[in-house]
């Protein structure tokens, strides 16, 4: 296996492989954690953040390598990236951008459907995987009505936040959408990325 095989199966795993976690408890940030969250949001270091990693994924896109490393994930079904830790950006930040693409999503018109933190034993490291997932609002008098299709928008959001040894790893953003006739078809992924870097 190469090593890049050996990366994707980290960034994008085999659902079938995932082990049950030792602890899975409630996503939720501590006051000071939210506090520290506000001020970030509205500093211009969140924006400096935002444009390098906006520029990042956009070199990826057209095999340009950057200072930070950004992974791309592309099917049908499925559409997303990764972001590598790098120190120069720090472990704060770097969790304040997960809370961030969280509430870029919500303005979207999203619902947070769950949020929640995983911690495994993988036996030579401790992995910790702080996840949101994301669906749009779904109507459920539209689904009892057959002839009407739901807007599912960019499809369901993953936001995982990876940490190796209670250091960051990487943070990866994944969109899923659905592919039943009960559901218009969604919308360009290409526009979500758009909004979801746009300041």
């Amino acid at each position: 296996m190469s090593y890049f095989d050996k990366l994707y199966g980290k960034l994008f795993p085999n659902k079938d492989s995932d082990k049950v976690p030792d602890v899975h408890e409630v996503l939720k940030r501590s006051p000071q954690t939210q506090q520290q969250y506000g001020h970030w949001k509205d500093s211009p270091e969140r924006s400096k953040l935002i444009e390098e990693v906006a520029k990042a994924y956009y070199y990826k896109k057209t095999n340009i390598n950057s200072e930070i490393e950004v992974h791309l994930f592309n099917t049908v079904y499925a559409n997303g990236f990764a972001i590598s830790y790098h120190q120069n950006i720090g472990s704060k930040p770097f969790q304040h951008l997960s809370d961030y693409f969280r509430d870029k999503v919500l303005e979207m018109g999203y619902r947070l459907v769950n949020a929640d933190r995983r911690i495994l034993d993988r036996e030579s490291y401790v992995e910790t995987i702080e996840k949101y997932y994301l669906k749009p609002p779904l109507n459920a008098e539209d689904f009892a009505q057959k002839s009407v299709q739901n807007n599912q928008l960019f499809g369901n959001i993953a936001i995982e936040h990876v940490l190796i040894d209670k250091q960051s790893s990487y943070l990866k953003v994944l969109a899923s959408i659905y592919s039943d006739r009960q559901f218009q078809e969604a919308h360009s992924y290409d526009d979500f990325v758009t909004a979801l870097f746009h300041q």
